[in-house]
């Protein structure tokens, strides 16, 4: 009787660190998979102004404004159609809701202030649309269009997600007579 023998061409060292690379290379293949639906990116840039946002973890509480300015929470519910709210100080802010699902927004300031920063929220985080002098804004914006929430909604993650709430940190406007 003959009895086929492998032979041994591959040290155990060898083996052992083939096993240990295809085991870390399913666990990576396995969590890029598992975690790519779930992650949200902060979309394209607004209309008028072209301002890419940039999207940041939501810390919760009230709204967080840098020195010198005005915060205003604007909160859902969110339906298409138009929508002032006053302005601590003076003035207004006029949001336009659009389309059936309420995911984008305009805004215009009447008044002396202009926005510095806009905040929007939806899904977990939110995205943060900055308007000052190192992005092209020294005195920030008094209008801007297509305002969103972060994408990642949807089966696909294709979607905004839902406004959740609004904020906007206003400061004194070069452009309607605040300074």
């Amino acid at each position: 009787m003959r009895v086929a023998t492998r032979s041994r061409t591959q040290s155990q060292r060898a083996r052992w660190g083939a096993r240990f690379l295809g085991a870390g290379l399913t666990a990576v293949v396995a969590l890029g998979v598992d975690a790519s639906p779930a992650l949200a990116l902060p979309g394209p840039p607004s209309g008028d102004a072209g301002v890419q946002p940039v999207e940041v973890p939501f810390p919760g509480g009230d709204p967080v404004c840098p020195r010198g300015s005005t915060a205003l929470r604007i909160n859902e519910p969110f339906q298409e159609g138009t929508r002032v709210a006053n302005i601590p100080g003076d003035g207004t802010v006029t949001l336009t809701i659009h389309g059936a699902d309420n995911q984008t927004f305009d805004f215009s300031i009447t008044g002396a202030s202009a926005a510095r920063q806009v905040f929007v929220k939806g899904g977990p985080n939110q995205d943060l649309y900055n308007y000052d002098a190192a992005h092209g804004f020294p005195g920030g914006v008094a209008a801007d269009t297509a305002l969103h929430a972060p994408l990642g909604a949807g089966p696909d993650g294709s979607k905004f997600f839902g406004l959740s709430h609004i904020d906007f940190c206003f400061i004194p406007s070069p452009y309607n007579g605040g300074m």
